[in-house]
């Protein structure tokens, strides 16, 4: 054996690295932007949302970097749900071979980072994502809270396996946790009702996905001025915006804000448990939710 590297070595290296060679400069001058749009429409099919990217090229780093790419729900006519001026990606050049793409990514996004490794097996999709001081002013939350200034820092983690049936991929088991430090609140309203000012504003939140239901075990925010807490389920719709919700809030108010509005908040939220929060139901979906008193 040792005879015959010796005599052939050489050759066998001059070998793999002309193949490594290949790939590599394949990798480069791939037409990625000649096949984006068909691969795109394989990979999210059966998926409640589309993705369209404008222009994708390779580096010398092994990296696919996209640029223009926009996040939208199936159904024509629906506005986008996240627009990213560039998204980095590194794909498993064996598992493309195999039929069995995965990739890591990377992108930043509402001041904020975000990375995560993403794969297609034989039955199921995994995703694993997790961002880092996502920006609460940079969030496009204008529609639903207009007027609002909101400021604070996002971080995160996300763990999904969702399932393969046929054509469609359909929502799985997962877990998500949040958490928000440095916070405050301004020009909020609520059903008409202008809220004061809230700072020092933080919490954490974790949900649990399920056979097409998310749990909200805990959610907790917590200002100088109050505290606020939420559970329950929402089951997950073919359209995530009418998803139907099954909530059961609290909420205690504090120094200046409950001399204010004790009386009115007693008035308007009539139960109240054992350590003095005001108890209160959300339902309708998540698009247009409702409050229950």
């Amino acid at each position: 054996m040792r005879a015959l590297l010796k005599k052939y070595g050489k050759y066998i290296g001059y070998a793999l690295f002309t193949l490594l060679a290949i790939v590599y400069f394949s990798f480069l001058t791939f037409p990625y932007d000649v096949v984006k749009d068909r691969y795109l429409a394989q990979q999210t099919q059966g998926m409640p949302y589309r993705v369209s990217i404008d222009k994708i090229r390779a580096t010398p780093f092994l990296w696919i970097r996209a640029t223009g790419l926009d996040v939208s729900q199936a159904e024509k006519g629906q506005a986008s749900v996240l627009k990213l001026s560039e998204v980095r990606l590194r794909p498993s050049l064996l598992r493309l071979l195999t039929g069995r793409p995965m990739f890591r990514f990377k992108a930043s996004v509402y001041g904020g980072k975000v990375q995560g490794r993403a794969g297609k097996g034989k039955e199921t999709v995994d995703l694993t994502l997790n961002w880092k001081n996502i920006a609460l002013a940079e969030l496009p939350v204008e529609t639903r809270l207009p007027g609002a200034k909101l400021q604070g820092k996002l971080n995160g983690e996300m763990d999904l396996r969702m399932r393969i049936q046929g054509n469609r991929v359909i929502p799985g088991d997962g877990t998500l946790t949040a958490r928000l430090t440095e916070g405050s609140a301004k020009n909020l309203q609520v059903q008409g009702i202008a809220l004061p000012d809230l700072e020092e504003i933080s919490g954490q939140g974790e949900v649990t996905l399920a056979q097409n239901r998310a749990t909200v075990d805990t959610l907790t925010l917590k200002a100088d001025l109050l505290t606020f807490g939420l559970e329950g389920k929402m089951d997950i719709a073919g359209s995530l915006i009418a998803s139907p919700l099954n909530l059961k809030g609290k909420i205690k108010l504090s120094g200046a804000l409950a001399s204010q509005y004790q009386a009115m908040l007693a008035g308007f939220l009539r139960k109240q448990d054992k350590d003095g929060f005001y108890i209160f139901s959300i339902r309708g979906t998540l698009g247009s939710p409702r409050l229950s008193l």
